[in-house]
């Protein structure tokens, strides 16, 4: 069996990559046999919030500051940790600048994987960030082929990218889902998502505000890392609807809300794939979002198994909302079909596609 070589950015958070790879790579150690080491940067604390196996080896790079100065510092870090595990694949789960690089940094006979989990088209709030973008863009262009597999979650990614080794893997539901249907009398919507730029909780919260003057006694959820000047909780205040809405920390077993919620709502500007969208989609759950992100628009199919609203068309996906809360039928059928559209995403079909790959590669 091959031996793995992870290397990703922190894991100690509770985003969608460090649930993803928590799964993967635990399912690879218990199903398959494989050998997984993995190197992780920007580390805050020595603890993960999901759970790795015990067989996993884990490498650190403490770098508080990755600007071009430290930047000899963290290859030559890297190549050390590389020279030690020898590993027969490398796989590059690191989405930020400094993963572009990868291939620039590290000399070695390993195979070359890109785990891609961002977009190409990913949304920029600030000129700095769009430079950024735009050179790590560049930077894949020009090292794509340096790659044996460039791997991405979803159609679109697949033909934003150039090259000969573009490989579609979806990401799994990392749960066997109920058999069971949802309860669509719990006057609940769910959302989920750190409170960053791209997802866009302000606006929902925006949206949320009409919603409830129709619907007052239904709750928006939102689960997820707060910002840290608290943006969304002042926001609430400010927006008067301290009783429709509630914050909450994010939490490892989510499962517990989805089967407690009618809707799943979303209102990102750059999802590459969604994987909360399948999760509340696998528990029955209609789902809401715009129709600008390349992820969601690959998971819904309009008017079957949730809507797709025109960006940012605030009171059009409003009264989506609406509609579907004054119309219980209408919910049951949109989940009913929701939790059929998404066992592709079975975690049993995606992970022997990854072992196929490895073999191949060895």
């Amino acid at each position: 069996m091959p031996k793995l070589l992870y290397i990703t950015t922190n894991l100690q958070g509770s985003g969608g990559v460090s649930r993803l790879l928590s799964v993967k790579l635990n399912y690879l150690i218990e199903n398959y046999g494989y050998t997984i080491h993995v190197i992780t940067t920007n580390n805050k604390s020595n603890t993960f919030f999901y759970e790795f196996s015990d067989a996993i080896v884990f490498h650190k790079i403490d770098i508080k500051d990755f600007g071009f100065q430290h930047l000899l510092k963290y290859k030559q870090m890297l190549q050390n940790i590389v020279n030690e595990v020898k590993p027969d694949i490398v796989i590059n789960c690191d989405n930020g600048f400094k993963g572009t690089l990868l291939p620039f940094l590290v000399k070695t006979n390993a195979s070359l994987v890109y785990e891609r989990h961002g977009s190409r088209q990913i949304k920029t709030t600030t000129f700095v960030e769009f430079l950024k973008k735009r050179a790590s863009n560049f930077l894949i262009d020009t090292s794509i082929n340096k790659y044996k597999v460039f791997a991405v979650p979803n159609d679109d990614d697949k033909n934003d990218w150039k090259g000969n080794n573009v490989n579609l893997i979806y990401n799994p539901i990392w749960f066997k889902p109920p058999q069971e249907a949802p309860n669509f009398d719990n006057k609940t919507v769910l959302a989920v998502g750190r409170h960053s730029v791209e997802k866009q909780f302000d606006v929902l919260l925006k949206i949320w505000q009409k919603v409830i003057m129709d619907y007052p006694d239904w709750t928006l959820k939102i689960f997820g890392d707060s910002d840290k000047d608290n943006t969304l909780k002042r926001l609430v205040k400010t927006l008067k609807i301290d009783n429709q809405v509630e914050l909450h920390p994010p939490i490892k077993n989510i499962t517990t809300e989805y089967s407690n919620a009618s809707i799943l709502l979303n209102t990102s500007s750059s999802e590459a794939f969604g994987l909360v969208i399948i999760e509340a989609m696998a528990y029955g759950l209609p789902a809401i979002t715009f129709d600008s992100t390349s992820g969601p628009k690959m998971l819904i199919d309009n008017d079957t198994n949730g809507y797709l609203i025109k960006s940012f068309d605030i009171d059009a996906y409003a009264n989506k909302i609406k509609q579907l809360i004054s119309d219980k039928a209408l919910m049951e059928t949109l989940g009913k079909n929701a939790k059929k559209s998404v066992k592709k995403f079975d975690i049993d079909v995606i992970m022997k596609q990854w072992h196929q790959l490895f073999q191949s590669l060895h």
